[in-house]
């Protein structure tokens, strides 16, 4: 079986970040046997740059992967008319070159977003006579128009008819819809026949690989005395993520604690440069930002966390977020300020407990039960690797993917 996978966000084998949702699932079905073929963009989302073409080709080549690079526009704020630009000629050049490509896919993957490139895909499926599969990974173009800028609010207001219609055919059109959170599903459902099959998947996490990298990642620069207690935010340091309200929690408690605190910050964003002045003016010796690390530093710095927060604004709908995996894969107890999917989860794993996002003495207040009591403390982070090893390492998780999507397969050939 022939399976396009058509995102131009998540990073590819020979990236210089860790692999993701795609790459897992593509190298699943060439293990099951099937030929995949990426189509992806060749701006790096994460990293505002053109991508290393070359070693991506060469990771994917090894790993059995085919890869095929669209030419798009490059944007630096993830909201924007730039990024819409970005968006639109992506479409479009996919467009132009699926259609020529031979020999035809037996079933599309497209994430949503970008919503437009999800109709275009669901559009050639049809035309070449394959299954379709969406994949929504959020809320667009809802949480578009939320989070513009206040200046480009009309304008982004103008063109949420069109981003809505790409919605609406994608999801009339498409066999299958998958999300990485219930809220994700029903959102597409909503304009879906009602025979459309429908699934919640989690990112999750490749747990094999994030042990591994923890192991390799051992070194000086993360050492942890005994008596310390340590804390992370990791993810994009941009306003979509309640980080800074950890850091005005941190300046409240103080860094003469006992016992010892230190946090950690992991990432990059527009809000980077906000948070070192904020450190800076409050004297927050107890906090580091450490910009972006490799996968097996950031991995063995997370596994010697004790508390990770799991921290965003509620009105970003960003509803089960990819962090929340990696606090699990590291046993770490959650901070969770997500309500909802995300909530559920940790009070019915016992692996954390919630707070009010941009409260800071709510967070603080947090901060204090979980370090003040260390039985519950640890119980919470044996309920997180629980989880990760039970519910969400991808090697089983994924399986139910594969399954559908070999299933969507079969019944077009029959």
């Amino acid at each position: 079986m022939r399976v396009w996978i058509v995102n131009p966000f998540d990073p590819l084998p020979g990236d210089p970040e860790q692999e993701g949702r795609y790459a897992t699932l593509a190298k699943l079905l060439v293990a099951r046997g099937h030929r995949v073929l990426w189509w992806t963009s060749v701006f790096s989302h994460r990293f505002k740059r053109p991508v290393d073409q070359a070693a991506v080709r060469t990771a994917c080549a090894a790993a059995g992967i085919d890869v095929e690079f669209l030419p798009a526009p490059a944007y630096h704020r993830n909201v924007g008319l730039r990024r819409l630009w970005n968006h639109h000629a992506l479409a479009q050049r996919f467009h132009a070159a699926a259609l020529a490509r031979a020999p035809h896919p037996d079933v599309i993957v497209v994430s949503s977003p970008p919503p437009s490139l999800a109709r275009r895909a669901v559009d050639v499926a049809r035309t070449k006579r394959a299954k379709s599969v969406v994949d929504v990974q959020d809320a667009w173009p809802d949480v578009f128009a939320i989070l513009a800028p206040r200046p480009l609010r009309p304008l982004v207001k103008m063109l949420m008819p069109l981003l809505r219609r790409d919605v609406r055919r994608a999801a009339r059109a498409c066999d299958a819809i998958v999300g990485v959170a219930d809220s994700y599903v029903e959102l597409f459902q909503r304009d879906a026949p009602a025979t459309t099959l429908t699934a919640t998947i989690p990112l999750g996490i490749d747990l094999a690989a994030f042990d591994a990298a923890a192991a390799r990642g051992r070194g000086p620069q993360f050492a942890k005395r005994p008596d310390e207690i340590w804390l992370a935010y990791t993810g994009s340091l941009n306003r979509n993520y309640d980080f800074l309200t950890i850091l005005r929690a941190a300046a409240r408690i103080g860094a003469d604690h006992q016992p010892p605190l230190r946090f950690f910050v992991t990432g990059r964003g527009e809000l980077a440069n906000e948070a070192e002045q904020f450190v800076r003016q409050q004297r927050l010796t107890n906090v580091t930002l450490t910009g972006f690390l490799d996968f097996d530093t950031w991995a063995n710095l997370l596994a010697q966390c004790d508390i990770g927060f799991n921290a965003t604004f509620p009105e970003t709908m960003i509803y089960l977020p990819n962090k929340i995996f990696y606090y699990f894969a590291a046993g770490t107890a959650v901070l969770n300020t997500i309500p909802g999917q995300c909530s559920r989860i940790v009070q019915a794993g016992g692996c954390g407990r919630d707070y009010l996002a941009g409260d800071p003495e709510s967070c603080a207040a947090a901060i204090r039960e979980l370090v003040q009591n260390a039985e519950s403390r640890e119980a919470m982070r044996r309920a997180a690797r629980r989880l990760a090893e039970t519910e969400y390492d991808r090697a089983r998780l994924f399986l139910k993917y594969a399954d559908l999507i070999e299933r969507l397969g079969s019944a077009r050939s029959g």
